[in-house]
């Protein structure tokens, strides 16, 4: 009769822990690779929302083309041309990625609500003592909004920022409607 105690493991239940072990690792090791390309992705979305929304609240409150925060070439960017895209621009924040900007405007052509008062009793424009129908139009502006001149012109405006990260086109777009 012999009476043995082993202690320690065998070499088959090492080389299963091994394993085991292996491809956890592996799992973890492909979490953290996507987490840091998703954090560089939305650290550039961050960057490009906030480049649009200086875009747009300096163009609302100058009421002309914005010179955004970003260079060209090393070179500060100029003033933007509405209609015209700027690209290869280089945001000043830090964040390694080069945008594309685009600043448009068009007038907002869309009909009134049906329950607007408008339909029911005409509407009185800017403290003028006419009342205007619907249908009928005072100083270039009709009632279902389509601006004739620029004297009560409301237009949509929009600031698109556009990048490239690994091969995939990214956009980010921020529209206004504005009164001037």
């Amino acid at each position: 009769m012999c009476n043995k105690k082993t202690f320690g493991f065998t070499l088959i239940e090492i080389l299963v822990t091994l394993v085991i072990v292996s491809v956890g690792m592996l799992a973890l090791g492909t979490f953290f690779a996507s987490s840091i390309r998703t954090e560089g992705i939305a650290q550039e979305r961050i960057a490009a929302v906030h480049m649009a929304e200086q875009l747009i609240e300096s163009w609302q409150n100058t009421n002309t083309p914005p010179t955004p925060d970003c260079s060209v070439a090393g070179v500060q960017a100029g003033i933007l041309v509405v209609g015209t895209t700027l690209a290869n621009c280089r945001a000043n924040n830090g964040v390694p990625v080069v945008f594309s900007l685009l600043l448009s405007q068009t007038a907002a052509t869309a009909p009134l609500p049906s329950s607007h008062p408008s339909y029911a009793a005409g509407v009185v424009i800017a403290g003028l003592p006419t009342t205007v129908k619907v249908g009928t139009m005072l100083q270039g502006l009709d009632i279902y909004g389509t601006v004739i001149n620029g004297s009560l012109a409301v237009d949509v405006r929009t600031a698109s920022v556009s990048w490239q990260h690994s091969g995939k086109s990214y956009n980010v777009y921020l529209t206004h409607i504005t009164r001037y």
